[in-house]
């Protein structure tokens, strides 16, 4: 059957507007392929160097034993773990070159205080002023007891020096105590890097 001429305009137009969402869908298909593959890069940074990596290895290691001095306690004695795991830090796209490394750098230490919640508060307190004088941005929220996840009346406190390496201060396992944490993030590298003896020294 013929089309009538008011129905072949309409069938062309429906049509071509088929044609404009396939083309659509393809081109946000291929924009979110695009933003991902990019986002993988963006999340790690550039790739440094081997030795430019390691010494933000130390700058991490230094930046949460200055913290836990300052907090009045010996690094070395309270110490929890040195580790480099991080779903986040995992290239699943394939974006990076065959001898590019990625790793994460974090270090926990859990300091003690006097007065249970009162000089975890103190410390809290202690190190917004000491962070803020620096220039840093100082961020709080609501904390949590770590073997029960519950929330409580404490407070953790966070912020990321001029190395980049983010620092957190949070409630611990026992009234008094607190967690120290210094991660460097995730970081693209060149040259292979011991992360099980450096996890374990």
């Amino acid at each position: 059957m013929t089309p009538t001429p008011s129905a072949a305009p309409a069938a062309t137009f429906r049509r071509q507007s088929r044609t404009l969402e396939l083309s659509a869908a393809g081109a946000v298909v291929v924009f979110l392929l695009v933003g991902s593959v990019t986002g993988c890069s963006a999340i790690a940074g550039p790739v440094r160097t081997e030795a430019q990596f390691l010494e933000h290895v130390r700058d991490t290691e230094a930046a949460g034993e200055e913290t836990v001095l300052f907090l009045g306690s010996d690094p070395d004695s309270v110490i929890l773990r040195k580790s480099t795991d991080s779903a986040s830090c995992v290239d699943d796209l394939g974006v990076d070159r065959d001898d590019t490394q990625r790793d994460q750098p974090s270090v926990s230490w859990a300091p003690e205080f006097q007065h249970g919640d009162a000089g975890y508060r103190a410390a809290v307190a202690a190190l917004r002023r000491r962070w803020s004088g620096r220039g840093w941005k100082v961020t709080t929220k609501p904390g949590t007891d770590p073997v029960t996840d519950k929330a409580t009346d404490l407070q953790e406190i966070h912020t990321t020096d001029d190395h980049g390496v983010a620092l957190s201060l949070s409630p611990g396992r026992r009234t008094g105590e607190g967690m120290v944490v210094a991660d460097g993030g995730c970081v693209r590298h060149d040259g292979y890097w011991d992360a099980y003896a450096w996890s374990n020294s």
